[in-house]
């Protein structure tokens, strides 16, 4: 099982019950770490069903500098389809740590996992993560999902849709350019 996952000065280290501990100690001392380390339990956690692994959170460095985390999720093991989301420190935004760790998501995704899928999407209101979305490469925009996400105002918002598939990371992407480290 790999550990690591490299590519363009990201590093995303894979969270796992036995560095949860450290992972935490490494999120503190920032002016957002309490709300980073809430996302960490809330979402970045492994989870499991009927025994295979559904949720894969990472913590990442932009060189050797924490940035934040990210995430594949399994949304549907028969259907073979994924999301994706991530959460950066504050000091660490408009670097591109989000859409230059896709390519190792859809790496895990497509190659390891085989997955034919891989879905993300933000607030219409977050623009910041729209932009990052959009330099991702590959991703395409679906849709708007109305009134499917609840907002920092606890009030439901429509979310912009975006996917990516197999075939369009097998045209877009150099698999040789991530590295995985066991």
């Amino acid at each position: 099982m790999f550990k690591t996952l490299y590519s363009d000065s990201i590093t995303l280290h894979l969270i796992t019950e036995d560095n949860l501990s450290q992972v935490y100690d490494l999120f503190q001392g920032f002016s957002d770490s309490k709300p980073m380390q809430q996302e960490l339990f809330q979402n970045y956690l492994p989870k499991y069903e009927k025994g295979l692994q559904v949720n894969y959170g990472f913590y990442s460095l932009l060189g050797d500098r924490l940035a934040g985390m990210s995430l594949l999720s399994i949304d549907s093991w028969p259907e073979r389809s994924g999301s994706t989301g991530a959460d950066v420190f504050e000091h660490m935004r408009g670097r591109g740590v989000t859409p230059r760790s896709k390519p190792h998501l859809f790496y895990l995704a497509f190659e390891l996992l085989n997955l034919n899928r891989v879905a993300t999407g933000c607030l219409i209101s977050n623009y910041s993560s729209k932009r990052s979305i959009e330099k991702t490469i590959g991703f395409q925009f679906e849709g708007i999902s109305r009134e499917s996400g609840i907002n920092e105002q606890g009030e439901f918002e429509d979310e912009y849709i975006y996917s990516i598939l197999h075939r369009d990371w097998l045209n877009l992407y150099d698999k040789s350019q991530v590295q995985v480290i066991t």
